[in-house]
């Protein structure tokens, strides 16, 4: 079935016809060729879904009958914060849609030591787009909800940012020991609990370290990633995230392109964590 997001002001309430944004109007009658009878889901970004069917279509409108709200599907278990060295155009929007599709909460572009001059210079309607292809994404995959994307800032602080209690994590093809596998299974039989926060060896407090010690299921596990540019992380900015306490892990022994590492190291995240 069809998933679309719809200004939240149009699902308000239940069991009466609504009329389509125009564009909307245009996929669902032009494009996808719905008829009549026929159902959808709509969406407002609140995690419920509305089971919708097409009442009326005709060249100058489309109205849907809104039948019920229900819960949608739910959002990942873990929760992914991809922080997402700044690519070429093409190569960060298909991280922006692949990434949404394998279930990434929050994408974080960070300038880093490497990145390409000019990149940070994005326009709105730059932002806009980055945005329509979440959303398009967010509705092909059945999710519920849109990942949340932050302005584009610098690597330092995103590091500063990382939430307590989250397993920050930074692939990098000089480290040869720690896999991304040893990481994620370790801090798994430090909890006890897939469905616990992550305790990540990072404290700036004594109260931190204590809350850490009590895994608490009710809270998604929150896993942090940081991914580099094009030509890699410079070994001082690794060393910078080491000090933050950031896990830095190898992918393996071949050299992966930013853009491959990124969906690589999420595909593996949700392998491992959402069993």
């Amino acid at each position: 079935m069809h998933h679309f997001f719809v200004p939240p002001e149009l699902l308000k309430t239940t069991n009466i016809d609504i009329a389509l944004p125009k564009d909307l109007a245009h996929q669902v009658r032009d494009v996808l060729r719905l008829n009549p009878g026929e159902q959808l889901l709509l969406l407002d970004n609140s995690g419920d879904e509305i089971l919708a069917t097409v009442a009326k279509t005709n060249k100058a409108s489309v109205e849907v009958h809104l039948l019920e709200r229900r819960p949608g599907r739910s959002e990942p278990a873990v929760r992914i914060i991809l922080c997402q060295g700044l690519l070429k155009s093409a190569r960060f929007e298909w991280i922006l849609e692949k990434g949404t599709e394998l279930g990434v909460s929050v994408f974080s572009p960070i300038i880093c030591r490497r990145s390409m001059a000019g990149l940070e210079d994005t326009g709105s309607s730059k932002i806009q787009r980055w945005q329509r292809i979440i959303q398009e994404a967010t509705e092909q995959s059945g999710r519920s909800q849109l990942p949340e994307l932050l302005p584009i800032r610098p690597l330092v602080d995103a590091l500063n940012d990382i939430p307590p209690n989250a397993l920050a994590i930074m692939p990098w093809e000089e480290e040869h020991s720690l896999t991304l596998h040893d990481a994620l299974n370790s801090s798994i039989r430090s909890t006890g609990n897939v469905g616990a926060t992550l305790a990540v060896a990072r404290s700036k407090t004594p109260e931190t370290t204590s809350n850490l010690s009590t895994p608490t299921s009710q809270v998604p596990t929150t896993i942090v990633l940081f991914i580099g540019p094009e030509g890699g992380l410079m070994a001082e900015e690794v060393v910078l995230a080491q000090r933050r306490g950031v896990q830095v892990v190898t992918l393996g022994i071949r050299i992966l392109r930013a853009e491959t590492a990124a969906i690589a190291t999420v595909a593996n995240v949700m392998y491992e964590l959402e069993r």
